[in-house]
């Protein structure tokens, strides 16, 4: 009888994680977690999430145990971001091969491309909608890095207590908040801002068309303001690059995100400075948001509340 309670305990507890992912993201300065449940009817509700600052002398991995231990947490699935800097991501033509194959036909066409040799390269790869296609030619991202970056993902997964699930880039993870967060039917860009840079990815319909890394000069404290004009005119290229080389329609809104990027930023000469509609990213109009999650902890956990967000899917990535 005792077997028999055991036994479905573990198949009750199976299928209750089943519904729910941690997201993680490591960095230099600390580790973020969000703990996304899924219930069947509602929007996804993040029940925790939290930024862990690093420690001298103690392991990320360790002080992401101990508190996730506290929380009950540990055996449920995961979803890794692999850190800006770990691979590359690369823009060029699809050769015409099935999907299956296209990770390693881009494999060779990318080998002079990467910073490492391509025998030690683990290469993945996902395909732009076809209506971004340059003349007639299909393009694709690359995704590049040594197999030692994601030996060491898995070995830290493994540490922290967690159940690996997929290995993701924070390109894409940004797309997952897009999807959940906006309205992407006739496209957005999500602009995400650290100390030093930004990132922008346009997203239309679930499908990354555009991801571009800039350099800004942004100290990403709370009383910093944004260099709107250095800003306004990396959009202002990004948005260019798109609609003349990619032949696209501009997304409709700019979504602004990132640590301290708070309303009293975005100035009305940053709000005006284009003809497309530039607001907040508001997380909390796709996600339910557990209680005492404040809105600094949010910023600085949106790489890892994305990936706790991802749905595998055709063309996931």
């Amino acid at each position: 009888m005792k077997q028999l309670v055991e036994k479905v305990t573990r198949i009750l507890r199976g299928a209750k994680r089943q519904n729910q992912v941690i997201g993680v993201d490591f960095s230099t300065a600390g580790v973020a977690f969000a703990h996304i449940q899924r219930p069947a009817t509602q929007q996804p509700y993040l029940v925790h999430c939290d930024f862990i600052p690093a420690e001298t002398g103690i392991e990320l991995v360790d002080l992401l145990r101990t508190r996730l231990l506290k929380l009950g947490l540990l055996g449920v699935p995961c979803n890794l971001v692999m850190s800006p800097g770990s691979y590359q991501l690369i823009l060029g033509e699809a050769p015409k091969v099935p999907a299956e194959e296209l990770a390693e036909a881009l494999r060779w066409r990318i080998k002079d491309l990467v910073q490492f040799p391509i025998a030690e390269a683990v290469v993945d790869a996902f395909l732009l909608p076809e209506d971004s296609a340059r003349g007639t030619s299909r393009m694709a991202y690359t995704v590049a890095t040594q197999r030692k970056n994601i030996e060491a993902v898995v070995a830290a997964t493994k540490a922290t207590g967690l159940q690996l699930k997929n290995i993701d880039i924070p390109e894409l993870v940004l797309r997952n908040l897009a999807e959940a967060c906006c309205d992407t039917k006739r496209g957005v860009a999500i602009v995400k801002l650290q100390q030093g840079g930004g990132s922008l990815q346009i997203i239309r319909e679930g499908n990354l068309y555009l991801s571009r890394q800039f350099s800004l000069s942004y100290n990403a404290g709370l009383l910093d303001d944004l260099p709107g004009e250095a800003l306004v005119l990396e959009l202002q290229r990004s948005l260019d690059y798109f609609e003349r080389q990619m032949r696209q329609v501009p997304p409709s809104h700019i979504y602004l995100c990132g640590e301290n990027v708070t309303a009293d930023k975005l100035t009305p000469e940053i709000r005006n400075a284009l003809a497309v509609t530039i607001n907040l990213l508001d997380i909390h109009s796709g996600l339910q948001i557990g209680d005492a999650i404040p809105d600094h902890i949010l910023s600085l956990s949106l790489c890892a509340i994305g990936a706790a967000l991802r749905q595998d899917q055709v063309g996931q990535g």
